[in-house]
């Protein structure tokens, strides 16, 4: 029986960080902005990402902030949020879920998606143009779309249009479209070997498979050699598959507010409201988490967050508040607050958690989230003072 041929997308988000950050600073756009490791502040650390209007000036990610600054000195560098863009990273996950499950997360700003069911009732493109114009009209997040029939290829075109694209590679399209690129842009070709390939004359993706090549190819990639000349074929890896890099499945919840906070007491009750909405994302996708963090933004811009990751997984609300109030205590400068986050990690789903339990634990940790619940209630009555830990008689 001759083997289904795939529809696999490639999304990938554009300047990924800057977007996220213009969803909460409209004010920032059409400007030459980067986003800046911690040190940014004080001008030093490098660049993590740079928005379109500041690659004009040659300002490119993994630069230093002062060489930068001499480029473009009217660049706008601002501190980066990895816990809020890991917030809308889910939130862009959740979004593709509407279509299909199939879904791998390759990093935080991209995914790939079996879309083969989906497609044999709409075109591949009015899908994809579909899934484009929501994601930047809804959720403000430009993205470019890679289409074609594995992962390899699908990655290959979304690269090919940045910003906004949608690029189709069909496997008879090979020649005319990935063969004449340069070794250098080939997904997986490193920066070091690429200079290798050009100066023993594979300069093109077509080099690849041109059977003269094949000893000079095998001297310098050794065992990938067969890989990346069947990837250059079209022969490649079709299979997407969920369970593959979910360490970064995360659930969060931001605000950042127009009149900072100033109290401890305004900042609890954020807490509450934040923790709420996490504990029910939680339990709508079926999910428990065993790391806790809180994140807390000033008014400079600067982020500071603290995590704390418990024994036992949770989506309980009581136990997600108790916890999130204890690390903004421990967190927080008394300075006005601009942001708050909170977020849970290391997220597994909830059915899995309780297989592995015996009958004795399971009753055990039953138990233990309720007695949880119970001193929670009992320290927000009458404060945390209320209970303390006791030792045992010997």
């Amino acid at each position: 029986m001759k083997k289904q041929v795939k529809i696999i997308f490639h999304i990938d988000m554009n300047a990924f960080f800057i977007a996220c950050e213009l969803i909460r600073h409209p004010e920032l756009k059409n400007i030459p902005l980067a986003i800046g490791s911690k040190a940014a502040i004080f001008n030093k650390g490098v660049i993590l990402s740079a928005s379109y209007e500041a690659r004009k000036f040659g300002i490119r990610s993994a630069m230093s902030v002062f060489e930068a600054k001499q480029l473009c000195p009217q660049l706008k560098i601002i501190p980066g949020d990895h816990e809020y863009y890991e917030e809308i990273s889910q939130k862009f996950i959740d979004f593709l879920r509407k279509y299909t499950d199939l879904i791998e997360v390759a990093s935080i700003d991209e995914a790939y998606l079996d879309m083969t069911e989906v497609c044999k009732t709409r075109h591949a493109i009015d899908v994809a143009k579909e899934i484009q114009d929501t994601l930047l009209n809804e959720y403000q997040l430009p993205c470019s779309i890679g289409i074609s029939i594995n992962k390899f290829l699908a990655k290959m075109a979304s690269d090919m249009k940045k910003p906004l694209g949608i690029t189709v590679i069909r496997k008879r399209e090979l020649p005319e479209k990935l063969w004449p690129l340069t070794i250098d842009k080939m997904f997986g070709i490193g920066s070091k070997t690429a200079p290798k390939l050009m100066n023993a004359g594979i300069k093109t993706i077509g080099d690849l498979v041109k059977d003269e090549n094949k000893p000079i190819i095998k001297s310098i990639l050794g065992n990938l050699s067969e890989y990346f000349i069947e990837a250059a074929l079209g022969n490649s890896d079709d299979t997407v598959d969920p369970k593959r890099n979910s360490e970064y499945k995360s659930i969060g919840n931001s605000s950042t507010y127009i009149h900072n906070l100033h109290t401890a007491e305004e900042a609890y009750a954020e807490l509450q409201r934040l923790a709420k909405l996490v504990a029910s994302r939680l339990t709508e996708h079926r999910y428990v988490g065993k790391t806790i963090t809180v994140s807390i933004k000033y008014p400079d811009l600067s982020v500071h967050s603290k995590s704390r990751t418990l024994t036992e997984f949770t989506n309980n609300f009581e136990i997600i508040y108790q916890e999130a109030c204890d690390l903004f205590d421990k967190l927080w400068k008394h300075e006005p607050i601009r942001l708050l986050g909170v977020s849970v990690k290391e997220l597994k789903e909830k059915q899995q958690i309780y297989e592995q339990l015996t009958l004795f634990n399971y009753q055990e940790y039953v138990e233990q989230e309720q007695l949880i619940r119970v001193v929670n209630t009992l320290k927000r009555k009458f404060g945390d003072k209320v209970i303390k830990k006791g030792m045992s008689e010997k």
